[in-house]
């Protein structure tokens, strides 16, 4: 007889009397996750670090990139079987430094997802300083959308007097996502170096909006 007695989703609930919340600590700790119970069809389980909520979804065969899929470690699931971002309000932090190019790709929305970008903001790690009247931002690559700032910073992008020093920051919000932005599946989000580029500096850009992504 098995010691878990399992949610209707195949979660476990409580394991040799113990609950056993439907959560893990990382992104590293739900890739890891291994027992077919866990990786069921529809089982929903919680990123305890970023707050994230993510689904199974056993047939999917979608690359994993940790911000709207999630590829699980265990080489069973190589081929399908994936942890998607759960479709509702979501927090997207993407990693930037000082020496991130012009034009890197930050994020890419996966087959049939679909973002309503309603803002974001600056999570400094380490200040943006120096370089000369240094400025960043976001856009993306979608057709209307695709100015320096359009997404995050505006078109004089956000500076040192906002970002030099750490802490989380209200960013300029593009003209783009004031007006409304949908962003569809396949279309990437940008790094912005608006002008000349910092010569320290490291953090987030978030984009906070509403996340239709149903897998595929």
């Amino acid at each position: 007889m098995s010691r878990l007695f399992r949610s209707p989703y195949g979660a476990p609930k409580y394991a040799d009397g113990v609950a056993v919340a439907a959560s893990v600590a990382t992104m590293a700790a739900l890739r890891a996750l291994s027992d077919p119970g866990d990786l069921v069809h529809g089982n929903e389980c919680r990123v305890d670090a970023d707050g994230s909520e993510w689904v199974f979804h056993s047939t999917s065969t979608l690359t994993g990139d940790n911000l709207f899929v999630a590829t699980p470690d265990a080489t069973a699931y190589a081929s399908a079987g994936r942890w998607l971002r759960k479709t509702g309000y979501v927090d997207l932090a993407m990693a930037i430094a000082h020496g991130t190019a012009d034009a890197a790709v930050l994020a890419t929305l996966p087959t049939g997802a679909r973002l309503f970008v309603q803002g974001g903001y600056w999570e400094v790690t380490t200040g943006f300083t120096g370089g000369s009247s240094s400025a960043i931002g976001l856009n993306s690559s979608q057709s209307g959308h695709t100015t320096a700032g359009d997404v995050l910073g505006g078109s004089g992008g956000d500076v040192t007097a906002l970002l030099g020093t750490a802490g989380i920051k209200e960013a300029t919000i593009g003209a783009d996502v004031a007006a409304g932005m949908v962003l569809r599946a396949a279309e990437t989000i940008k790094f912005n170096r608006i002008t000349s580029n910092f010569t320290a500096g490291a953090g987030y850009a978030h984009v906070v909006g509403f996340l239709v992504n149903p897998g595929a």
